[in-house]
């Protein structure tokens, strides 16, 4: 197995040049001799933007290596439905479902969160507020609240893990799995704590630790840490994040290097080397 995941993209937001980055990242993918590339959402502000990059980018890949994508909070703010994102909408759509190569089986699911991050710091009423105020999520119709919503996230991931038989499991989602990566960020305002109710959930580390998973892919936290291993499961971070006139998280300014720079590569080698096996 040899399989790349990147997340974080927004290439609306950081104004790429698809025309002249999608084939050099079709002619990379294809060097690497993947049998997979995942991309863990936040492609662009709209769903349906994402899902016809990506399906340029299987054409343009051809048949040498799979393409599926997953849904992050902005693919979900415009030109799609709950029920649409809880549908097997089209093939390249990866929430929900799963691939297998050799003893090992990649699962895909959006994720989602549930204010467990925040530790109780502010209300109900003040995370409620935040968000239908300011936070981009407002945008997001959904008929259940975000708690109930990332219950059913952890019933779907632990329905496919028991499908999964004595398969070698690796998760894919675009929220962060593990509070650990939260408590780490330096200088943090404390204006802005609010804002790590709406980061993800400890629900996805204590099932991938319970179910001994081999690693968990993740995005959502424009951070680059380094993989962060707890018993058999490593944690990885796949984001790009933003290099815009306001925000800047590269390391430098060019798109598909920063993107190369950040790209997870898996393979039995490596996940062997950090212990997961």
């Amino acid at each position: 197995m040899k399989v790349a995941f990147s997340s974080d993209n927004h290439f609306d937001l950081n104004k790429v040049d698809l025309i002249n980055v999608l084939p050099r990242q079709a002619a990379y993918l294809a060097g690497l001799g993947l049998d997979a590339y995942i991309i863990n959402g936040d492609l662009f502000n709209d769903f349906n933007r994402s899902l016809e990059y990506v399906r340029q980018l299987q054409e343009a890949v051809g048949g040498s290596l799979t393409v599926r994508f997953l849904a992050g909070n902005h693919d979900m703010g415009f030109g799609v439905t709950y029920e649409e994102l809880e549908s097997s909408i089209d093939p390249l759509y990866f929430h929900n479902k799963f691939l297998d190569f050799g003893d090992y089986r990649i699962i895909g699911n959006n994720g989602w969160y549930d204010y467990s991050f925040d530790e109780d710091r502010h209300s109900m009423s003040e995370i409620e507020h935040f968000k239908h105020a300011f936070w981009y999520d407002r945008r997001i119709e959904q008929p259940m609240s975000d708690p109930e919503r990332m219950g059913i996230v952890a019933e779907q991931v632990n329905n496919q893990i028991k499908i999964a038989g004595n398969r070698k499991l690796i998760l894919v989602n675009h929220f962060v799995p593990k509070i650990d990566f939260i408590r780490e960020i330096p200088n943090c305002n404390t204006r802005f704590e609010i804002l790590n109710a709406f980061l993800g959930s400890s629900q996805f580390s204590d099932i991938a630790q319970a179910n001994q998973l081999q690693a968990v892919v993740f995005g959502h936290l424009h951070r680059h840490p380094n993989p962060l291993t707890v018993g058999k499961t490593t944690y990885y971070s796949a984001a790009v994040g933003y290099n815009t006139h306001r925000v800047h998280e590269w390391s430098g300014t060019d798109i598909f290097t920063e993107w190369v720079q950040r790209l997870v590569v898996l393979d039995d080698n490596r996940l062997a080397q950090n212990g997961s096996l």
